[in-house]
């Protein structure tokens, strides 16, 4: 069991594009940052909401503080997030799921080079 305890500093609405955006402090006295995955269950489960629209932009640590601040995008639906959130940020958050999506991303990237090189 973790001796990490986390607390929502900052909540912005954003209209526009459907989500929350929040500012999470963990504080983590003699324990390693948190994870993605950790700090994804933990606002889910704060706002009752489902994990898969929960997704971590980052995580900073303040060395020798035992305090990370973590931004967070929380999504009224996923399909969204996936059109909205970068790439590399759904790879991070949704694990074997999201690097078959890079895969397939840098496959298609591939496809695109080739076709050019032929017309040249």
């Amino acid at each position: 069991m973790s001796a990490e305890s986390f607390n929502i500093v900052h909540i912005r609405e954003n209209k526009l594009l459907a989500r929350r955006e929040l500012l999470v402090e963990a504080v983590h006295q003699n324990a390693s940052t948190p994870t993605r995955q950790s700090v994804r269950e933990w606002v889910a489960k704060q706002l009752g909401i489902d994990i898969s629209n929960v997704f971590v932009r980052r995580i900073k640590t303040e060395f020798g503080r035992g305090r990370s601040l973590a931004e967070v995008h929380v999504y009224n639906d996923s399909k969204i997030a996936r059109v909205i959130e970068p790439l590399y940020i759904l790879a991070r958050n949704l694990g074997e799921e999201g690097k078959k999506l890079l895969e397939e991303a840098k496959k298609r990237r591939n496809e695109r080079r080739e076709k050019k090189r032929k017309k040249k």
